[in-house]
């Protein structure tokens, strides 16, 4: 199974060469085998690419995320899809009905707050009106979340981890800097996957935004948030800008080791199994049969968090 991440930083020239990348930088020549990588993340607008490499990498099921001049990911190529029985599986989701995807909504939105209230009750747990509100949230989710408590969970969650006063949305704050870094390296693995396992990402459980090809990741992805929530929460708080060391640790959260089920694995094997797992509980109609990509997992390990 592929695993490595690709990190590139102002290469001059990309290309492809007996199913090698080839990275030309300052003068030298670096060759990665396709079949070892997942996903490259190319910063710096200079960069040439080649369509004989962008055409390899869809064979390879690679995703290529490129980067804004402020170093924030801004958009993904991935293969269209690569699944051999995929006008099955096609078939397959078109006949989610509405109560089908409001039911596993209301499962993802179970996952997420579980989730918050854990981060919160190892990283903070003095913050308990803050844990206990969570808990009511988690109480209160109905199909489809149509009483929205994961807007009312996310603000209370930020709220208590970070400051009272911090607002997701400022682009001025570096934590928020670091966590879009890191979501959006977690949603390029996920497109990855359920492009690669066969499923349209356009055709969303909540998100259906027509101009987005991305809705089913968008959905799948609220579990594993919380996962680089944690780690910017140890590492990056007092951090004074995202450098490139820290950009390369979010890229490696993917290689991180966690805990599921009482065996270690990797979180980019846990996603895998998260998304096939998802497959086959929401054809069956049975959100019990999914897995829960549960933070201790993380918090737990030895050389963790």
């Amino acid at each position: 199974m592929s695993w490595r991440v690709v990190l590139i930083n102002q290469g001059e020239y990309l290309n492809l060469k007996l199913d090698n990348i080839i990275i030309k930088k300052g003068g030298l020549d670096y060759s990665i085998p396709l079949s070892d990588i997942s996903i490259i993340v190319v910063e710096g607008f200079d960069t040439i690419i080649t369509t004989r490499l962008l055409d390899a990498l869809t064979k390879y099921n690679i995703s290529l995320v490129t980067c804004d001049n402020c170093k924030t990911p801004s958009g993904v190529f991935a293969p269209l899809n690569g699944h051999s029985r995929v006008s099955k599986l096609i078939k397959e989701q078109i006949n989610w009905d509405d109560e089908l995807k409001g039911l596993f909504w209301k499962k993802i939105i179970e996952m997420k707050i579980n989730n918050q209230i854990s981060v919160l009750e190892n990283l903070k747990p003095k913050e308990m009106e803050y844990i206990e509100k969570l808990y009511g949230y988690l109480d209160d989710i109905q199909l489809g979340d149509t009483t929205k408590r994961e807007g009312h969970a996310a603000k209370i969650y930020f709220n208590s981890l970070f400051d009272i006063d911090f607002i997701r949305e400022d682009k001025t704050l570096v934590i928020n800097a670091c966590l879009n870094y890191g979501y959006a390296i977690i949603r390029a693995y996920l497109a990855r996957l359920t492009i690669g396992y066969g499923l349209v990402g356009y055709l969303g459980l909540f998100h259906r935004n027509e101009y987005n090809h991305f809705n089913l990741t968008d959905d799948l992805i609220e579990p594993f948030r919380q996962f680089v929530d944690c780690f910017v929460y140890e590492n990056y708080r007092d951090k004074e800008y995202l450098s490139y060391e820290m950009r390369q640790e979010l890229v490696d959260l993917l290689n991180r080791q966690v805990n599921n089920d009482g065996k270690k694995t990797l979180l980019c094997n846990l996603m895998e199994n998260y998304v096939i797992k998802f497959i086959t509980a929401i054809n069956k109609r049975d959100q019990d049969l999914m897995v829960f990509p549960d933070i201790k997992g993380l918090l737990k390990v030895e050389d963790g968090l």
